[in-house]
């Protein structure tokens, strides 16, 4: 238990995982109270409008606990004032990537660092797209940016078509490659320019994305580093043999792909292609995505 009241403020999603954050908000609110925390609730109720919750929080550092995936913790740090509140993550997403990088897998290991107050710091990193028509969307990002192939298929799943789970996802791989095609680009790292056809880009500062492909397995959130995966034209025969390999991160070996390690990156297509940032898609008219590391810009709740 905390050795004296505490406030901890509460950020819930309730469609999270299948509605199943919302199910649970009475389990955390009994939980946190049974701690001696004193708990300020608050529960979103539209697209965005945990970043405008976070965003009006008291300036009082109270930890902040977080309940839903990582597009609503997304969310939350694009209205979060940098270095106010430590983040707790609740994992009651779909796929939980981010958190699990925290060494957080339930609930249990959420409330056991809020009660030994262990935190560390953890990199974000901040995206700018510029789009078809000139305009530019911003936003941060917690775990992965994806560029391409893997934002066409979450556009896909997004429709709702068939659906949720890992077969609606399949269906979309499918759909995708039927019409997709790779665009000649050019990628410009701190000490490195890559020039070619791009199928699919994906900048992590997590290892795993989507509910776990690793598609950035040497990633790290705390290393002052972002990692990129940079995969140029495949065949849809060569896709659907590379592609399960990603979900152990042994993709890296296939010759298509290209690894590096960097803190900014700066992408210029010659035809738009869609962008998401942390598995929302943000754009599908991108000709120019430029993103950067922010070292040690927020600290959150560590798992043992």
């Amino acid at each position: 238990m905390f050795t004296h009241d505490r406030t901890v403020h509460l950020i819930l999603n309730p469609a999270a995982g299948q509605r199943r954050a919302g199910r649970q908000l009475r389990k955390i609110m009994q939980n946190l109270h049974n701690d001696g925390a004193e708990v300020h609730e608050h529960v979103t109720a539209r697209p965005m409008h945990a970043a405008e919750l976070a965003k009006a929080l008291p300036d009082d550092g109270a930890p902040l606990c977080v309940a839903g995936g990582d597009g609503t913790l997304n969310e939350v740090m694009n209205g979060l004032h940098p270095g106010s509140h430590p983040v707790g993550v609740l994992p009651f997403g779909t796929g939980n990537d981010f958190a699990h990088m925290l060494g957080i897998r339930t609930m249990s290991d959420t409330l056991h660092a809020l009660r030994e107050d262990r935190q560390g710091p953890v990199d974000i990193a901040e995206v700018h797209v510029v789009e078809e028509d000139g305009g530019v969307v911003t936003r941060k990002m917690i775990n992965a940016v994806g560029i391409g192939f893997d934002a066409a298929v979450a556009l896909d799943v997004s429709n709702g078509r068939g659906g949720r789970g890992i077969l609606p996802y399949l269906f979309s791989v499918f759909r995708v490659l039927r019409h997709y095609q790779a665009v000649p680009s050019v990628t410009v790292l701190q000490n490195r320019e890559l020039t070619s056809s791009l199928f699919l880009a994906c900048i992590g500062n997590g290892r795993s994305s989507g509910g776990g492909f690793r598609l950035t397995p040497s990633a790290r959130i705390d290393d002052g580093m972002l990692d990129l995966c940079h995969v140029r034209a495949v065949s849809t025969r060569r896709v659907l043999q590379v592609l399960p390999r990603a979900l152990n991160g042994t993709h890296l070996s296939a010759p298509e792909i290209s690894y590096e390690q960097m803190t900014h990156a700066d992408i210029s297509l010659d035809y738009p292609l869609p962008v998401h940032v942390d598995g929302e898609v943000i754009s599908t008219q991108a000709r120019r995505i430029v993103v950067s590391c922010q070292p040690s810009s927020h600290r959150f709740f560590i798992g043992g």
